[in-house]
């Protein structure tokens, strides 16, 4: 008699062996030497990107940053904002904001020129500074740009001033609260509206102008654009454009004792004021 096997049995299964098998380490290196590498590839690339991306936003904002002194001067009988009212006698007024006392930072206000013409204040941030945290005021919370105070924030640039004997107040009225007008600028694409700026005192801090290289009363001054962009500083000039421009030249300590070349400070193009000048 022929047997058949019942329709639902199935076949016994093969024995299994109950230790499951693990990485050996030598495929553990593999696997971490792998992932190294991925890494040591991606990481510059990934960083590339975002430093990129934080060049948009600066250079954004730079150019927010002309539209705003456009805007007032076309409010103002043409006369650009003021980089700072009464700098010798109070010092509590800069373009960007004002302050209650001279032992505080500076804060966004109507009553400063440029806010009332900027839709956000983080414009005046650049996403690529982080400065040092300082007991001192100074210029604290003033943003990550400078302004050309020295040309077109005031009159503190011009040469005839420079030798004139004047008291404190009449030196504010007559100079320092006295900006250009758009007409006695004669090249505005080549005059330098702002810049990335910084300070190092001794370590970087924010700081609200933009330093031509010459002093009118004679010799150097300290360095205040900040080539923080992968070695280059983000300028914008009067006529709204923006320019990346690399370090050419610096002075070896500033003011303060600091090291600009450590700090990324210096300047670009002629050893002379020509590109800050209003004529």
């Amino acid at each position: 008699m022929i047997s058949y096997p019942h329709p639902f049995s199935c076949p016994s299964p093969a024995p299994m062996n109950n230790r499951c098998r693990g990485f050996t380490l030598i495929e553990l290196l593999a696997v971490i030497g792998i992932i190294s590498l991925l890494i040591s590839i991606l990481l510059p690339a990934l960083l590339f990107a975002r430093e990129s991306a934080r060049e948009v936003v600066c250079r954004n904002n730079l150019r927010q940053l002309v539209t705003a002194c456009l805007l007032y001067a076309n409010d103002h009988h043409t006369f650009l904002p003021p980089a700072h009212i009464d700098f010798l006698t109070k010092n509590l007024h800069r373009w960007h904001g004002i302050r209650d006392t001279v032992a505080e930072a500076f804060e966004s206000s109507v009553d400063s020129p440029l806010s009332r013409y900027l839709p956000d204040k983080r414009i005046r941030a650049c996403p690529s500074f982080t400065p040092a945290e300082v007991s001192s005021a100074f210029e604290k919370n003033c943003g990550g740009y400078g302004y050309n105070s020295a040309y077109l924030g005031s009159r503190s640039g011009v040469q005839p001033w420079a030798s004139m004997s004047l008291s404190a107040p009449v030196f504010d009225k007559e100079v320092m609260n006295v900006p250009a007008r758009l007409s006695q600028v004669r090249h505005p694409a080549e005059t330098i509206a702002f810049a990335d700026t910084a300070i190092a005192n001794p370590d970087l801090i924010e700081y609200s102008f933009v330093e031509p290289p010459l002093s009118v009363w004679g010799g150097s001054l300290s360095p205040s654009i900040h080539f923080r962009h992968r070695g280059n500083a983000l300028v914008a000039w009067l006529d709204g454009h923006v320019s990346a421009e690399k370090c050419e030249w610096t002075e070896p300590v500033n003011v303060y004792g600091a090291s600009n070349g450590r700090m990324k400070l210096g300047w670009f193009g002629p050893k002379d004021n020509r590109l800050f000048d209003r004529e």
